[in-house]
């Protein structure tokens, strides 16, 4: 049986990859620095640890074949000195070469190259780049999977913040905007991961993947309106405002107090900067099982 270690078990990706890879009949390994008491009877054995203080002996009881590295910080603050994903993913590394592992599978970002600016995209930038050198040579492969907005029922993103509250209060439209983004359910997310193991093909191998569906802002705000039975006749809130409040959201950040806005969403908001390769379409003939737009009455069912 392949024996599979996941990262960040007790997350949103990590705990829906597991229950994927559980009906697959993978043997897992979870570890997370948080216990999530759902997940725990679904792995094979539950870490509870912080990943960059976790001992290499853990794992030299039973041999890991495969680690798939979903751990990471959802925002990295550019003032810390000490990248706490870096030296995660430096220890991570460690243990897959003491270990003999046979391939690294990381969940990064579709931020990556195309959203230079973002410290969060700087930082997986910094994470592929350590994998790629350290393993090089070793008899290692990866396959980084940049992925794209996450959706489904347990998300925890800014999409679903601002939905929720359009559903909850019936706040004022955005403007007008030609920003779109990529999305991918989470199951599809864990079909491309689980695809990706013990198959040579993505060996080595970058992948941005998605839904298949380019979406508007918009048409995301008009659909959720419509789903969520609001009026649609609305107040249109000036973008004016909005940056007003992105530039106060970034300065009450620094006293460690977050605001719903800030300029990163705020450039999400009326930025483009969406490109939909299919290299993993092509590789392995993956198709999406559903979009967006299908799984907002799931995700809200219960908001």
């Amino acid at each position: 049986m392949i024996r599979v270690l996941i990262t960040g078990v007790g997350g949103f990706i990590g705990s829906n990859l597991a229950l994927y890879m559980s009906e697959m009949k993978y043997e897992i390994v979870g570890l997370d620095r948080i216990l999530n008491k759902n997940v725990k009877p679904i792995v094979n054995e539950y870490i509870q640890t912080e990943l960059s203080e976790c001992e290499d002996d853990r794992f030299s009881v039973k041999q890991i074949d495969y680690i798939v590295h979903c751990a990471g910080e959802a925002s990295v603050d550019a003032a810390k000195k000490v990248n706490l994903d870096y030296k995660a993913t430096k220890k991570l590394v460690d243990i897959a070469l003491k270990n003999n592992i046979k391939k690294i599978i990381f969940v990064s970002s579709n931020k990556v190259g195309s959203d230079s600016e973002s410290d969060y995209s700087k930082s997986k930038n910094e994470l592929e780049l350590l994998i790629k050198k350290e393993i090089e040579g070793t008899g290692i492969s990866y396959t980084f999977i940049r992925s794209s907005i996450v959706y489904g029922l347990g998300m925890g993103s800014n999409i679903y913040t601002w939905l929720n509250m359009i559903n909850l209060k019936n706040i004022p439209a955005l403007p007008s905007s030609g920003s779109q983004l990529l999305m991918i359910n989470v199951r599809d997310l864990c079909n491309c991961i689980e695809i990706c193991i013990d198959n040579n093909i993505t060996d080595n191998k970058v992948y941005v993947v998605s839904d298949g569906y380019i979406y508007g802002i918009n048409e995301i705000e008009s659909i959720a309106r419509r789903v969520f039975g609001k009026s649609t006749r609305y107040i249109v809130c000036p973008k004016c405002l909005l940056y007003i409040a992105s530039k106060m959201g970034d300065i009450f950040s620094k006293l460690n107090i977050h605001l719903p806005i800030n300029s990163r969403i705020y450039n999400m908001m009326f930025k483009n900067s969406v490109y939909m390769p299919n290299e993993f379409e092509n590789d392995t003939g993956f198709e999406p099982g559903t979009n967006f737009f299908n799984e907002i009455p799931v995700i809200f069912s219960k908001a």
